[in-house]
């Protein structure tokens, strides 16, 4: 039992004794396209026209989730709350006249989920050009003042002294299906905090909270956009 006290004292006092905020470039970096560029490929682009018929069907692809080895040790998923987030964008969009239908695709009908193979499931679908999602997260946990109350070991079921801050970035790049054109690319983040004591701390739901904060902020990104293309 003593051997137990001190182990968890040491995770209390040590593990989160002080915020160390989050680098955004870095987790940019797992949200990112790595690709090798080449001179033709640069060519091939400069090429490339805008083709997208008025109205057009909009697909929606949400990318494997993106995890860091540094953050939070819980995974996320995409789950069905988060694509209703962004298939809002259906009723203004289509009104507007500006697409005619928007649909997330089903991993039932891809084939991998590079670039490439995403817009083939699109086409499948009858998509005229494709919206792909990208996100990761990351938590970070340190105790504030009264986290030296912790030292006591009760006052971490009581005692407000641990945050846990949750922050998560998603992307989003519009793609024509037909030739690889890109229509748009933007970026939105969404945060939560928690203030409890240390063993009523939820990173998981922290994590969700931001998530959907940030699709919310990232469909008006998406939404802005198509609407000044439109205004074009």
């Amino acid at each position: 039992m003593k051997h137990f006290l001190i182990a968890a004292l040491i995770l209390l006092l040590s593990a989160c004794a002080s915020s160390r905020g989050f680098d955004r470039e870095e987790l940019r970096g797992h949200i990112s396209e790595k690709e090798v560029v080449t001179e033709e490929d640069i060519q091939n682009v400069l090429e490339l026209n805008p083709q997208l018929p008025q109205p057009f069907n909009l697909a929606i692809y949400f990318a494997p989730p993106s995890t860091t080895s540094w953050g939070s040790q819980h995974s996320w998923n995409w789950d069905g709350e988060d694509k209703d987030v962004v298939l809002k964008l259906k009723d203004a969009l289509t009104e507007n006249g500006i697409t005619s239908d928007i649909f997330v695709i089903h991993d039932s009908i891809m084939e991998g989920n590079d670039l490439k193979a995403i817009r083939l499931a699109a086409a499948r679908a009858g998509a005229d050009a494709v919206l792909v999602i990208h996100g990761v997260s990351d938590v970070d946990r340190y105790n504030n003042g009264l986290g030296i109350t912790y030292v006591l070991l009760v006052p971490a079921l009581l005692i407000p002294g641990t945050e846990a801050d949750a922050l998560f970035m998603a992307t989003a790049s519009m793609w024509d299906v037909r030739n690889q054109y890109l229509y748009l690319s933007v970026e939105a983040e969404g945060m939560d905090g928690q203030i409890r004591p240390a063993y009523f701390i939820d990173e998981e739901a922290g994590i969700q909270d931001a998530k959907t904060d940030a699709l919310e902020n990232l469909s008006k990104e998406v939404s802005g956009r198509l609407e000044r293309m439109k205004g074009k």
